[in-house]
């Protein structure tokens, strides 16, 4: 009776460890196909990565004010982002901003933090329910009142705070 009773348990714990499985190894899950490659995309800080805090709101988000980003865009985003306003980005823009805790850490390379914005939805609408979020590299897109909250600050420009007025702002600055 007691070599049943232990094999039953144990057939129960092995059986609850196979379905808990997707969370022990959500960790260790690929990046999303969508910006899994976004090194080859375009930098559109090359010449100088955006540090401080040129909006005014960024508190402690996107490493604060001591942090260092670079931000990448995929070629749908690519002519909106570089371009003038108005900006509506198409379904499918996306935009990958890579976050060092200090300029050492970036001159270094050393392993950043990601952030990424999806436009999930074509509308010419300016909604925050149109985007998406992932909070790392291997996250997952989804809703965010975090991030949407955020960038409702920059809802005229489609929710993107970097844009091309802003980088030929922050490039007239730097001369």
């Amino acid at each position: 009776m007691k070599k049943s009773v232990f094999i039953t348990l144990g057939v129960i714990a092995a059986s609850t460890l196979v379905a808990n499985c997707s969370t022990i190894t959500a960790p260790f899950r690929d990046a999303d196909p969508r910006w899994a490659d976004f090194k080859t995309w375009t930098k559109v800080t090359e010449l100088e990565p955006s540090t401080g805090n040129p909006t005014g709101f960024l508190g402690g988000v996107h490493q604060g004010d001591e942090g260092y980003r670079d931000v990448y865009v995929n070629d749908i985003a690519k002519e909106v982002l570089l371009g003038g306003a108005p900006y509506n980005y198409p379904a499918g823009s996306v935009i990958v901003k890579e976050q060092f805790a200090s300029k050492a850490d970036w001159e270094a390379g050393r392993k950043p933090g990601h952030t990424i914005s999806v436009k999930a939805t074509a509308s010419d609408e300016l909604s925050k329910d149109n985007w998406v979020w992932a909070d790392s590299y291997k996250g997952s897109a989804g809703e965010s009142a975090f991030c949407s909250g955020c960038h409702s600050i920059a809802a005229k420009d489609d929710f993107v705070f970097t844009h091309g007025d802003f980088l030929a702002k922050e490039a007239a600055k730097a001369n």
